[in-house]
């Protein structure tokens, strides 16, 4: 198989908790709370990602690659709950962001469940940075997707009690 080129030049990244759904940027504050209140310190590294960033994510291992190989399984934004302000990827805010201990990973886990999310970490192909809205289906489904398109992202965030 023939290497993969470098990827691209970097789409940005919005790391703000601007724009987040209500309840999952509540949620959201308290898992960081939560688990800087065990010693860690935690950086929200992205929360909103538009259709190019994720484009961009889903070519790693695909059309390019740094040696990391497959970023995301979603194609396009409306796949993915970050589009919809229902996601955040937290990493440990040190030097080594993506090679956080273990014990890191588990502190997000278990405030991500305390406080009515989803943690990826659970996931058969894991997402260790990822917390979502636990009332949202693993990914966004048909009717997500076309609410988004229709009314926008607060009939979304209606449907699956984010306001």
């Amino acid at each position: 198989m023939a290497k993969l080129p470098m990827p691209p030049p970097e789409v940005p990244r919005q790391d703000s908790l601007d724009g987040l759904a209500p309840k999952f940027r509540t949620a959201l504050e308290a898992i960081i709370r939560d688990v800087e209140a065990e010693g860690w310190q935690v950086r929200v590294f992205e929360t909103i990602r538009t259709n190019e960033r994720q484009e961009y994510l889903y070519g790693f291992g695909r059309e390019y690659d740094d040696g990391r190989g497959p970023v995301t399984r979603s194609p396009t934004a409306t796949k993915s709950w970050h589009i919809y302000g229902l996601a955040a990827d937290l990493v440990q805010d040190d030097a080594t962001p993506w090679v956080a201990p273990q014990a890191f990973w588990q502190a997000i886990g278990k405030a991500a469940e305390k406080n009515g999310c989803t943690w990826g970490g659970t996931w058969d192909i894991l997402d260790l940075p990822h917390v979502q809205l636990k009332k949202c289906p693993t990914s966004p489904s048909t009717i997500h997707q076309r609410l988004l398109k229709e009314d926008g992202v607060e009939s979304v965030w209606g449907i699956v009690d984010a306001l």
